[in-house]
Order: C-alpha cells, then sequence, then structure tokens
C-alpha cells in the first residue's frame, strides 16, 4: 500500500468505496519512518474509519501534531486485523484494540502498545445491547434461544458480550448470533430477523429515539472503564522512539481536550472522516478518550479471551505496554 497524506475530503471519498484495505507487500523499507521525535521524519499512522480513531484525525486537522514536531502521515485502514503484521513495515503506529494485541503477541508478532485511546463507563456506555420493547428480553437472561446481531462476529464488543453472557449465568451457545451491519440493525429487528443486538454510539441514540431498550451494558463485565482501543507498535521501534511516542500522545492530549470544548466541530469532523450523517451523529456523545496506558488496559481482557474461547497463551501483560515516560 502506498501511504497518503490524509484529509477528510479523502476520508469520505475512501468510506463511499469500502475505504482501504491493509495490504501487507514488501515494502519492508524504514525510509519515511519517525526517528526518534526530531520532526524531521514522517509517522506513519494507521487509522481505521470509525469514531474511535477520532483524536488523531482532530490532531491532524487542528495541527496538533504539527506543533508538537509529528509529521504524520495518516492511512485509512478497513480492517484493522491487518494492522499487527504491517507494524514496522508500512506504519509506524497503528489502531488496534486489546484482544487483536493479546491474540498477535502470544502468536510471535512482536508488538506492544503505545497508548491509550478509546474507553467506555458504566456511566456513559458506548456499546450496549437493544431490543424492542414488546420483545420480552429485559436482561440477559431473556437472550436464552433469541438471535443476536453483532457487527462482527470476531470484534471485542461481541467477545465481552458472550463473556458478559456467561458471568450472567447464560450460557452464550444458546444465544444464536448473527452478523449484522450496525446500520441495518433497526430495520433486522423491526422484521423479526434479530431479536437484540450489539449497537454502538451513534446507532444507540438513533434506536433508543425509535423506542428501543437497553438490555445491559456487556462491555461492563469487562471493567469499568473497559479499555476498548489503543494504538499499538512494533516493540523495537516504540523502545527507540520514545520521543516521539511522548509527541504523539501529547498531540491526542491537545486533541481530546480541544474534542470537548468543540463538540460541534468535533461532529463535523467525525462525520466527514466516518461517511455518517451530521444530523445522526449530532445527538449521540463522542467516544471516551485517554491516552492513558495502564496494565489493567490490557489485563483486563485476559478473562475475556480465556472465557470465550480456546485461549491459553501465558502472556506477560506488563512486557505489552511501552510508555514514552
Amino acid at each position: 500500500m502506498t501511504p497518503r497524506r490524509f484529509s477528510t475530503k479523502a476520508a469520505v471519498a475512501l468510506a463511499a468505496v469500502a475505504l482501504v484495505t491493509a495490504g501487507c507487500g514488501s515494502d519492508d523499507s524504514d525510509s519515511g519512518s519517525a526517528d526518534g521525535g526530531s520532526g524531521s521524519a514522517t509517522l506513519r499512522l494507521a487509522i481505521n474509519n470509525t469514531s474511535s480513531s477520532l483524536t488523531a484525525v482532530v490532531a491532524e486537522e487542528q495541527g496538533f501534531f504539527e506543533k508538537h514536531g509529528v509529521d504524520a502521515e495518516l492511512t485509512v485502514v478497513n480492517d484493522i486485523s491487518k494492522v499487527p503484521p504491517a507494524l514496522g513495515r508500512q506504519f509506524d503506529i497503528g489502531f488496534g484494540v486489546q484482544p487483536s494485541l493479546i491474540r498477535a503477541s502470544s502468536q510471535g508478532v512482536d508488538i506492544v502498545m503505545v497508548s491509550g485511546n478509546s474507553q467506555t463507563t458504566d456511566e456513559k456506555p458506548d456499546y450496549v445491547v437493544m431490543a424492542k420493547p414488546d420483545a420480552g428480553i429485559d436482561g440477559p437472561e431473556d437472550l436464552a434461544g433469541k438471535r443476536l446481531g453483532a457487527p462482527t462476529l470476531a470484534g471485542n464488543v461481541h467477545q465481552a458480550t458472550l463473556y458478559w453472557l456467561s458471568e450472567e449465568g447464560v450460557e452464550p451457545s444458546s444465544v444464536t448470533s448473527v452478523q449484522t451491519p450496525n446500520a441495518s440493525m433497526l430495520d433486522q429487528l423491526d422484521a423479526g430477523l434479530i431479536d437484540a443486538a450489539e449497537m454502538q454510539q451513534p446507532f444507540v441514540q438513533v434506536a433508543e429515539d425509535a423506542g428501543l431498550v437497553v438490555v445491559g451494558n456487556s462491555l461492563s463485565a469487562v471493567g469499568d472503564p473497559a479499555y476498548m482501543s489503543s494504538w499499538q507498535a512494533q516493540r523495537g521501534w516504540a523502545e527507540e522512539n520514545g520521543e516521539t511516542i511522548a509527541d504523539f500522545k501529547a498531540a491526542l492530549d491537545e486533541a481530546i481536550e480541544w474534542m470537548a470544548e468543540n463538540q460541534e466541530e468535533a461532529v463535523q469532523i467525525l462525520a466527514e472522516h466516518t461517511g455518517l450523517d451530521a444530523d445522526l451523529l449530532s445527538g449521540a456523545p463522542t467516544p471516551t478518550f485517554s491516552t492513558d496506558s495502564p496494565l489493567e488496559a490490557v489485563e483486563q481482557w485476559d478473562a475475556v479471551l480465556r472465557g470465550v474461547g480456546d485461549f491459553n497463551a501465558d502472556v506477560d501483560y506488563d512486557g505489552l505496554i511501552v510508555t514514552s515516560d
């Protein structure tokens, strides 16, 4: 893949054509990679096309990367499973989720978390299970024997939901999981094709406006907060580029502060980045972000991975985090 300078205009165009997939080609050149935060080289950054990458988009558009000496080159990658093997090759830092980081590391891919990113809390849940009010589904115990729509069956949200069901005494295999695009969940619920759905903002707000009810916050089983995503890098690169990581995180911190003070403008940037309608986004909260990288951010997913799959690797969780401190 040939990296390109990111712009919101390009993001919209990419969203309209299913965006970009991250090719793992033969480009092993280190030219253009960051060199210890000198600001003289490009930081090749892989983002995705969801609200979870908003901090990086804002940092680029508002000049926070440039302010902190980061010459960022953002590339949209639709399939984030392609990011781990591309770190240290096509990309220096990439967007990812913790379960993928843990699994990749256990399979010999030497990547680490260099910054926290999005998280969800019990007070402000961004992901909930919802159903129609007349579905007879008031809690997790009512999902047994039902069809549950999920954006992706391999994602961290669905893994967390299966773990939540288990923790609530519901056998996960008693629930039929159906992969369902976010945008079509309401229609499929109305048609009776699914009985409940794992929904995320801004679709949660739309569903509530349509009269759907919250069955439960499945991410509460992971933690409060539940750390949903992070910025990751190849270990050798991370250990050699602490100053660049510090500058990168400083830019993201400014972006987080800016979004808190400029909600309407942040929504417009998010609409351009995701290709979603700004009116759809306006009533929904933006994700909660933090660049903090506590051990809990990775360790809390251990029980989920072991509880809902065949994961049994020995993991040094402390070693999965490289900070700029």
